[in-house]
């Protein structure tokens, strides 16, 4: 299970010109370099960045490359996702074969990423865009069977250098408790109050998302408070366990309804009038999505067919891509059962 509540740990590059191709490379290849990969994984990467900037510009014009950095077990890792809203992939079969090309290049590039990365997936919708997305520097360990996958798109807004939003991932007795914070406003310190909220999940020996979220309250009374969402999925019982106060959106879907989870009022740190653990059902085919506010809500998974099949880190990139606004910082996190289990 990647472990990740790190703020900072992710970074996009707009893609709408040729040099922006170059940027996008020298940002990833100084990711890898600051958290330590190897001089052939770090070629690997720059390989990735440069095919990735440059299918998008051919392509679709214009696009994102989102660079997260990953930790887990001691290991370290890079994934790099690719986002744009061009025309798709008409076969995608035929795409990752070498020499296939529509665009009058040699045809090496999603084929390439494939063979040089350890981890890669893809999703394309004709009309709506595609979603690449390559991890390097680790290899997954499947695990046990039905464990949990969460991927998490954390950026800030435009202008800012820190995201004021961030995220926890925490073992319980029992339980995985997954919690997304968002520090009021944004900049360093909404990210100051996020990062309190981090590090509290991370040392708390609470073990419900109440307990979490009141041990939340009392230590950001310094900060300027946030919004925080905290949900506990116990795989054996199959019932999932939620407790939020403030802005954050969040629900578990599945392919037939979308069930939303009900936040009290109040900002952490500052006003907790009261607070209240809720528990629903969780099946095999269930899909926790939370979100800030810096995502619109009239997202609906059922119109990305065969979205549901992908990886967590898909779900949360498309939806980043499709929902993201541009006044705030904005933070996904999307958990399910793996497709590699």
């Amino acid at each position: 299970m990647e472990v990740s509540n790190d703020c900072v740990s992710q970074f996009a590059v707009d893609v709408t010109e040729a040099s922006q191709a170059g940027e996008a490379r020298r940002a990833a290849v100084a990711c890898a370099e600051r958290i330590g990969l190897d001089e052939t994984e770090r070629g690997k990467v720059a390989i990735a960045a440069t095919e990735m900037a440059t299918n998008v510009l051919k392509h679709a014009h214009d696009g994102q490359i989102v660079c997260q950095a990953l930790g887990r077990n001691g290991t370290r890792g890079i994934r790099l996702i690719s986002l744009d809203k061009g025309p798709g992939i008409p076969n995608v079969h035929a795409a990752m074969e070498d020499g296939y090309s529509t665009a009058g290049s040699a045809g090496n590039g999603l084929g390439a990423l494939k063979r040089l990365s350890s981890h890669f997936d893809l999703y394309t919708l004709p009309g709506r865009g595609t979603c690449v997305v390559a991890e390097f520097g680790r290899d997954r360990d499947p695990g046990a069977p039905n464990t949990l996958e969460v991927g998490v798109v954390c950026l800030p807004v435009r202008g800012e250098e820190v995201s004021g939003d961030g995220w926890a991932i925490k073992p319980l007795a029992r339980s995985l408790a997954l919690m997304l914070v968002d520090g009021l406003g944004h900049g360093i310190y909404a990210a100051e109050a996020a990062r309190e909220a981090v590090r509290i999940v991370a040392e708390s020996q609470s073990g419900s998302p109440e307990l979490l979220l009141r041990d939340c309250h009392d230590a950001l009374r310094k900060t300027r408070g946030a919004a925080i969402a905290i949900a506990a999925i116990d795989e054996v019982k199959q019932t999932l366990t939620f407790a939020g106060l403030g802005n954050i959106s969040a629900c578990i879907v599945t392919p037939q309804r979308s069930r939303g989870l009900a936040s009290h009022n109040g900002t952490v740190g500052h006003q907790m009038h009261r607070t209240q653990e809720f528990s629903f059902p969780w099946t095999p085919d269930s899909v926790l999505v939370m979100h800030t506010d810096g995502l619109g809500t009239r997202w609906n998974l059922n119109e990305y067919p065969g979205l549901w099949a992908r990886d967590a880190h898909v779900i949360a990139a498309i939806l980043y891509r499709d929902f993201a606004r541009e006044r705030d910082d904005s933070t996904v996190l999307v958990a399910k059962n793996s497709p590699w289990s």
